[in-house]
C-alpha cells in the first residue's frame, strides 16, 4: 500500500500538508487542525523541504485576507497582504532557524513549520477583535510547538527560541 506523500510528480503533501488538488476541502481542514489539534498537525508533517504546498497555502491564505483588507482599509494593504507574507516568512524563518541550530532538519523544514502558522493568522489578522487572539494563539502555542516537533529540540529551547523572537519582530515593527 502507497503512503500518500511527495514525489517528483506531485505537489500534494502528507497527511497534514496542504493538499493544492483538493485547495477548499484541505483548506478547512488545515485551518481547523491548527486550531483544534496542533500537536497532530506537527507531528504529521512531512519533514522534507519541499516549499511548494506552503508557499502555496500562504498565496492562499491571502486571498481572503486580501479581500477583507480591501474593503476595510484599501487596496494598498490589501497588495501587502498579498505580496508580504512570503518574505516575511522568510526572514523569520531565518530567525527561528538561527535558534534551532542544532535541530534536526535545515531551513526548509523550519520554514515550512512557520508558514503555516502565517498562513492560519492571515486571514484573521483583517477581523479588528479576531487578529490579536489569532496572532496571540500562533506565536505562543503554533509556531514552538511547530519547532519543538518538527526540528526535534527541547520544549524549553523551542519556548525560549521563540520568545526572543517574537520580542525581536514587536521590537522591530514598532520601530519601522
Amino acid at each position: 500500500m502507497a503512503k500518500r506523500g511527495y514525489t517528483r510528480d506531485t505537489i500534494r503533501g502528507g497527511a497534514s500538508d496542504w493538499d493544492v488538488s483538493r485547495p477548499f476541502s484541505s483548506y478547512v481542514r488545515l485551518f481547523s487542525t491548527l486550531l483544534v489539534h496542533p500537536v497532530r498537525f506537527f507531528d504529521l508533517l512531512p519533514k522534507v523541504p519541499d516549499v511548494r504546498a506552503p508557499a502555496l497555502f500562504l498565496a492562499f491564505s491571502g486571498l481572503p485576507a486580501a479581500v477583507v483588507w480591501f474593503f476595510l482599509a484599501g487596496l494598498y494593504p490589501a497588495l501587502v497582504v498579498l505580496v508580504l507574507p512570503l518574505p516575511v516568512s522568510v526572514a523569520l524563518a531565518g530567525l527561528y532557524h538561527a535558534g534551532a541550530l542544532g535541530g534536526r532538519y535545515g531551513f526548509g523544514v523550519t520554514w515550512r513549520t512557520l508558514a503555516y502558522p502565517l498562513g492560519f493568522v492571515l486571514p484573521l489578522a483583517a477581523v479588528p477583535v479576531v487578529r490579536w487572539a489569532a496572532l496571540a494563539w500562533a506565536a505562543a502555542l503554533l509556531v514552538p510547538l511547530g519547532v519543538v516537533k518538527t526540528q526535534e529540540v527541547p520544549a524549553w529551547r523551542g519556548i525560549s527560541l521563540c520568545a526572543v523572537a517574537a520580542t525581536l519582530t514587536v521590537v522591530a515593527a514598532f520601530s519601522a
